[in-house]
C-alpha cells in the first residue's frame, strides 16, 4: 500500500476494496495467462494504476496493477516482462518501480510537451539507471492532436524493435484510452482501428500471452469503442485496416528521432531506423519532400 495520497487522489469508505480486487484480479490473470490456463486477457478494472509509485498513491491511481501483474508473472516463471503504456499520460508510477530493474521493459507513448503536461515526467532521456539504463523507453509527443498514424510508425520504428529484441515471456498493455478520439482532456486522436493494430502488432510477442489492463479515459464511448477492438484482437480477430506506407506528422517524426538518439546507444538494432529517419528528415527541411511524400 502506498504511503500517502496526492492532492490530485480522492478516495471513500470502499475505495480500499476496489483497488484491491482490482490488482488482485491484475495478479490472478497474470498468472492463469503465464501458465497456460488462459490465453491473455482483458481487465476491465477500476482504480487504474500506472500513476501509482513506490511510495504514493497519485492521479486517481491507488494500487499500481501493472507492476503488481508483472510481478505474478514473474512468480508465476516468466524471466521477461514487457510493459506497454499507450494512456496519454505517462506512467511515471510505472516507470519508478521498474526503473532499476532490467528484468521489465516499460515503454510508454505519452503527451509531454516539454513536461507541461501531466505528469511532467517521461522525457525521452528518462531511460533507467542503477545499470538498467534503457529498460524505460519514452516516446514523448510535443503536443495533442496525435492520431493513429503517429503512434504506428512508433511502433514501426520504435517499439517492436526493442521488445523483438528484449524478447519478453509475458507482454501487459496499460491500456488508457485517453488518446482516443473524442476524449475531452487527452486531445488526441487514435481510433479504434489504431488501438486495434497495435494490439495486434504486440500479439506477435511472448507467443502471445498477453495482459491488458485498463488505466485512464474520460469518455464512455471513446472508452467502449477502443477496448471492443482491442479484445476483438485478443478472440482472433485480425484488425481490419492494415497500416502500410505510414505518414507521420512532422512532430511526430521529431519525437522518433530524439527517441532514436537516445536509445540506440542501448538498442544498436536501433540504429538503421535512426539512419532512415535522419535523411526523411533532412529531405524534409531541406524542402526536397513533403512529410506526406516521405518513405520512412
Amino acid at each position: 500500500m502506498c504511503s500517502y495520497f496526492t492532492p490530485d487522489t480522492y478516495a471513500n469508505e470502499h475505495s480500499a476494496q476496489a483497488a484491491r480486487l482490482a490488482a488482485g484480479l491484475c495478479a490472478d490473470l497474470a498468472s492463469e495467462i503465464y501458465s497456460g490456463r488462459a490465453k491473455n486477457g482483458f481487465a476491465l478494472i477500476r482504480p487504474p494504476g500506472h500513476h501509482a509509485g513506490v511510495h504514493q498513491s497519485m492521479g486517481f491511481c491507488l494500487h499500481n496493477n501493472a507492476a503488481v501483474a508483472a510481478f505474478a508473472a514473474q512468480v508465476a516463471g516468466a524471466k521477461k516482462v514487457l510493459i506497454v503504456d499507450w494512456d496519454v499520460h505517462h506512467g511515471n508510477g510505472t516507470q519508478e518501480i521498474f526503473e532499476k530493474n532490467k528484468s521489465v521493459l516499460y515503454i510508454s507513448l505519452h503527451r509531454h510537451e516539454g513536461g507541461k503536461f501531466y505528469p511532467g515526467t517521461g522525457a525521452a532521456h528518462e531511460v533507467g539507471t542503477m545499470g538498467a539504463e534503457g529498460y524505460c523507453v519514452n516516446v514523448p509527443w510535443s503536443r495533442g492532436r496525435v492520431g493513429d498514424n503517429d503512434y504506428i510508425f512508433a511502433f514501426q520504428n520504435v517499439v517492436i524493435p526493442i521488445a523483438h529484441k528484449f524478447s519478453p515471456d509475458f507482454t501487459i498493455i496499460s491500456a488508457g484510452f485517453d488518446a482516443a478520439r473524442g476524449d475531452p482532456l487527452g486531445g488526441c486522436d487514435v481510433t479504434p482501428a489504431g488501438y486495434a493494430c497495435m494490439t495486434h502488432m504486440l500479439s506477435t510477442l511472448a507467443g502471445g500471452k498477453m495482459l491488458v489492463i485498463l488505466e485512464g479515459g474520460y469518455n464512455l464511448r471513446s472508452i467502449s469503442s477502443s477496448a471492443t477492438a482491442v479484445i476483438k484482437v485478443l478472440l482472433g480477430e485480425k484488425p481490419k485496416w492494415q497500416f502500410e506506407n505510414i505518414e507521420p506528422s512532422a512532430s511526430g517524426l521529431q519525437a522518433l528521432l530524439e527517441v532514436l538518439k537516445v536509445q540506440t546507444n542501448f538498442w544498436p538494432c536501433l540504429s538503421s531506423k535512426l539512419t532512415q529517419l535522419q535523411s526523411c528528415w533532412e529531405a524534409y527541411l531541406s524542402g526536397r519532400s513533403e512529410i506526406h511524400q516521405l518513405s520512412c
